[in-house]
């Protein structure tokens, strides 16, 4: 799924802006996460454009996705695109609505991110455990969850499940709200594989811009 070492860092494409930007960066970052439900009438030429692998998602209404689009639409859009992807991203309450995509990525060897977005709160450990199995059980290469997390025991347990993971690189673990921005500077130092950030536009409070991400490393490096 990936080619390079662990962690990476995925810059979110979420506006032409943002896809405009992509294609003239001199320092791109590992991969690009490009939110199709957020990109109305993308061109083949402008993925083209892109030089890093592709994260392809279209969310989910309920998990922050734009534009209140239908499973078919969303479906659509998937297998428009597919062709150009390293991965793809499918929510763990899509992966029927969207078992073509599911399946025709595995098919292609696409990677395959089964995700869970809660911008509410963090669940308990023992119901992101089971969501965690449940992915492996559906094929997935890696899970993905990100969670609202307003106190420290919300950071603890997103910690817990990064260290309950048997197999290196199986989980993406983030946060977003009031520790937000400690976990996209700790956990990936903790077995978290990615961590995302916008290019331009924060979606959610506590999330880093890729800027802002690089400055925070970059200081912490020189300490």
């Amino acid at each position: 799924m990936f080619k390079r070492a662990l962690p990476a860092t995925v810059g979110v494409i979420a506006s032409k802006e943002e896809l405009n930007l992509a294609q003239r960066m001199r320092k791109p970052p590992d991969f690009f996460e490009l939110r199709l439900d957020c990109l109305g009438n993308l061109r083949d030429s402008e993925i083209a454009r892109l030089k890093r692998p592709l994260v392809l998602t279209a969310r989910h209404p309920a998990e922050g996705g734009s534009g209140k689009l239908r499973d078919d639409q969303r479906r659509e859009l998937l297998l428009k695109f597919l062709s150009h992807a390293a991965s793809v991203d499918i929510e763990l309450r899509s992966t029927s609505t969207l078992k073509q995509v599911w399946e025709e990525a595995g098919r292609l060897k696409i990677g395959r991110i089964c995700s869970m977005h809660d911008f509410d709160a963090t669940p308990p450990l023992p119901d992101l455990v089971k969501q965690f199995d449940r992915a492996k059980k559906l094929g997935a290469d890696l899970f993905k969850i990100v969670s609202r997390a307003e106190s420290i025991d919300d950071l603890l347990v997103l910690l817990e499940l990064l260290r309950s993971q048997t197999t290196p690189g199986r989980l993406c673990v983030m946060a977003t709200g009031k520790f937000g921005v400690i976990s996209r500077l700790l956990f990936p130092e903790c077995g978290s594989a990615l961590v995302y950030a916008p290019l331009r536009r924060r979606m959610h409070n506590g999330q880093l811009t890729l800027e802002q991400l690089r400055r925070l490393r970059d200081f912490y490096a020189r300490m």
